[in-house]
């Protein structure tokens, strides 16, 4: 039986999301850089940046949420793609600190339930 070519791979549904973040090469803040989140799920999020990465780079970032919530996330580039003057990574989360994780989730959480309204 063959697959079709776009099935979705997620396990976890992704939410549209444009959200500011800042982004920075594990513990190298000269590589700091500033980009959008395009969207998110439990297990990563697809980030719009400038600046180029290697695959395989970890990167820590500064998620500034609605509602005045900062979240800082751990995670591993797992794919890129170019667009015209911005590159598009696919970023694992690695790490999620236990007391941020509530926050994270409840964004997405609402974030589908708002989506779903429109």
């Amino acid at each position: 039986m063959k697959k079709e070519k776009n099935s979705e791979r997620r396990k976890a549904p992704r939410v549209l999301v444009k959200v500011n973040v800042q982004l920075w090469e594990d513990y190298k803040l000269e590589k700091k850089a500033k980009g959008y989140i395009k969207d998110i799920c439990l297990e990563g999020m697809c980030v719009v940046t400038n600046i180029r990465f290697s695959l395989g780079t970890d990167l820590i970032f500064c998620l500034n949420l609605p509602e005045d919530l900062k979240i800082n996330i751990y995670g591993k580039i797992i794919w890129e793609r170019e667009d015209e003057e911005v590159f598009l990574y696919g970023v694992n989360f690695t790490e999620l600190d236990f007391r941020e994780k509530p926050k994270l989730y409840r964004f997405i959480l609402v974030t589908i339930l708002m989506n779903e309204k429109k």
